[in-house]
C-alpha cells in the first residue's frame, strides 16, 4: 500500500503563516534549542556513528556535529542582517518612491538527506530553512537507521510536529513525499536520483537545491612533490571509506611521477591506517552489502580489462570492509574510470601537458570539486580560469565546506543552487520585491494620448 502523507503536509502548511509571522526570537531560540539538544546528547550521535558506518567518534565531531553547531552559530550572528529590508537606489523614471527587496520563507520545505554523513546532511540544511521562518519535513535515509532514529529522537524534542516533522523508510516514502506540493524540495544524493526529485518537483513547479556528486579530480602539478600528493590523497580518499561526495575520486599526475605518487600513497595508508587498515578500529565501513558488491564488481572489471590494482589487504564482505584500493592503467570505458565511485578506489591517470590535464577533466560533467596540489601559481590560476566545478580547494581537501560564507554546490550534473551562508537562507527564502509610491504618480504625465511634450519627454528619456 502506498503510503500517504498529507496529514502531516496539511499540518506543515496550516502553520507555515503563523510561524512566518512570529519574531526572530522564536526561529534564534528553535535554533538555540537544536544545538543545546546535540550537545548534550553527543555520545548518543557516536553511538549511531558507530552502529550504521564504524565511523570515529573524532569523525563524527568534526563532520557531524561540528557543521551543524557552526552553521547554527552562524545563523544566529547574522540572522538579523540576513532579513532584514533591503532599500534600493531608484533610477530617475521611478522618482518619486521607495524600492525594497523583503526576505522572507517559501513555506513548507522538504529535506531528503543521505546517508554518508546522516546527521550532517540532514540538519545542516535544516538550520537555514527554519533560520529562514519555513516549516520543514525531514527525511533520513534508511540506509542508516541508528542516525535517522537519533535525528528523530533530536527533532522531537526540540519543534512541535507542525513545525518540524521527521518522517522515516525507505523509496517508497520518499517517492510518497514527494507527490505532495512543497514549496521547497532541498535534496542530497546522486545525479540520478537527483533528476527525478527534479522530475518530481516540477509536477508543482516547486524549486529544488540539489546537492550531488560526480567524479572529483586532484590535478597535481609536476613541482608538488608526486610522493607528497600521493600522502595526502590517501588520507582524503580514507574519510569515511570514500563514501563522500566531495571526496577526490580520481588522481591526474604527471606521466613521469605516476610511481612516485603511488609510492606516496601507499605510504599515506600506512602512516593514516595502518599496514592493515582491516585491524583498525576507526576504518569506516561500507553501508551495506550492495554498495559493497559495486565496488567489489567494478575493481573486478578493471582487473579484467589489464587494470593494475594494489590494496594492502583483502576485501571482507562479512565486515563490508573494502581495502583503500589503488587502480591505474585502467581503460577509459570502465567504471571505475567514468562513474563516481563513493568507495575508497582511487584511479590513477597521467598527463603529459597541462592541455591534456585540462581536456581530460572538461571532457567529463562539471565536478562538485576540483583539488589543484600546487604552489605554482600560474598554473593554478590558469586551471581555475580553464575548467569549472562547484567549488576548488588548492593544497587541500575538503575545507572549502567548512567555510561559513562560502556557496557550497554544483554545476549541473554535480548540483543546482548552494547552500551554507547566506546562501542556505536565500534557497529557502523569496526575495520579494516591492515598490511604493506616495500620492503624487508621475507616470500618470505619460499615458495616453502621446502630446508632442510626452514624445519630447521620452525621447529624452531613451537618448
Amino acid at each position: 500500500m502506498t503510503p500517504d502523507f498529507t496529514p502531516e503536509f496539511q499540518a506543515l502548511r496550516a502553520a507555515a503563516p503563523r510561524i512566518a509571522a512570529l519574531p526572530l526570537g522564536h526561529r534564534r531560540a528553535r535554533l538555540k534549542a537544536l544545538r543545546a539538544e546535540l550537545i548534550r546528547r553527543r555520545s548518543e550521535l557516536h553511538a549511531a556513528m558507530r552502529a550504521d558506518l564504524n565511523r570515529p567518534e573524532v569523525d563524527s565531531d568534526l563532520n557531524e556535529l561540528l557543521p551543524v553547531k557552526e552553521s547554527i552559530d552562524h545563523v544566529l550572528a547574522n540572522l538579523s542582517r540576513w532579513t532584514r529590508t533591503e532599500r534600493l537606489p531608484l533610477p530617475l523614471t521611478l522618482i518619486p518612491g521607495r524600492a525594497e527587496i523583503h526576505h522572507e520563507p517559501k513555506g513548507v520545505a522538504l529535506i531528503v538527506s543521505p546517508w554518508n554523513f546522516p546527521v550532517n546532511l540532514c540538519l545542516v540544511p535544516l538550520v537555514y530553512a527554519v533560520g529562514a521562518g519555513n516549516t520543514v519535513c525531514l527525511k533520513p535515509s534508511e540506509l542508516a537507521p541508528a542516525s535517522a532514529a537519533f535525528i528523530a529522537s533530536v527533532v522531537e524534542a526540540v519543534f512541535p510536529p507542525d513545525e518540524v516533522c521527521v518522517v522515516q523508510g525507505d523509496v517508497a516514502v520518499a517517492v510518497a513525499l514527494l507527490e505532495q506540493p512543497w514549496n521547497h524540495i532541498f535534496f542530497t544524493g546522486s545525479p540520478g536520483v537527483g533528476s527525478k526529485v527534479m522530475a518530481a518537483a516540477s509536477k508543482y513547479l516547486a524549486s529544488v537545491t540539489l546537492e550531488l556528486g560526480g567524479k572529483s579530480p586532484v590535478m597535481v602539478h609536476e613541482a608538488y612533490g608526486a610522493e607528497r600528493a600521493g600522502r595526502r590523497v590517501a588520507w582524503a580518499k580514507g574519510l569515511n571509506a570514500g563514501q563522500v561526495c566531495i571526496a577526490p575520486d580520481y588522481a591526474l599526475v604527471p606521466a613521469a611521477q605516476r610511481e612516485d605518487f603511488i609510492r606516496g600513497f601507499k605510504a599515506g595508508v600506512a602512516q593514516h591506517y595502518g599496514a592493515t587498515p582491516s585491524t583498525n578500529p576507526d576504518w569506516v565501513r561500507i553501508i551495506q552489502d550492495r554498495h559493497w558488491d559495486r565496488l567489489n564488481d567494478w575493481l573486478e572489471e578493471a582487473k579484467s580489462e589489464g587494470a593494475q590494482v594494489w590494496q594492502p589487504d583483502a576485501p571482507d564482505r562479512e565486515r563490508r570492509y573494502f581495502p583503500p584500493t589503488l587502480v591505474w592503467d585502467a581503460p577509459e570505458h570502465l567504471q571505475v574510470s567514468c562513474s563516481e565511485i563513493f568507495g575508497p578506489i582511487l584511479p590513477v591517470f597521467t598527463y603529459g601537458s597541462t592541455d591534456e590535464a585540462l581536456a581530460r577533466v572538461n571532457a567529463g560533467p562539471q565536478p562538485l570539486v576540483l583539488y589543484v596540489l600546487s604552489h605554482a601559481k600560474a598554473w593554478t590560476n590558469r586551471i581555475l580560469g580553464e575548467t569549472r566545478a562547484g567549488g576548488t580547494v588548492v593544497n587541500d581537501f575538503y575545507l572549502h565546506y567548512m567555510h561559513p560564507e562560502l556557496p557550497f554546490g554544483g554545476v549541473n550534473n554535480s548540483g543546482i543552487g548552494k547552500s551554507h551562508g547566506i546562501w542556505g537562507f536565500r534557497e529557502f527564502s523569496n526575495a520579494r520585491s516591492v515598490y511604493r509610491r506616495g500620492r503624487f504618480a508621475p507616470t500618470m504625465l505619460l499615458t495616453p494620448p502621446y502630446t508632442g511634450w510626452v514624445k519630447k519627454v521620452v525621447g529624452w528619456l531613451v537618448s
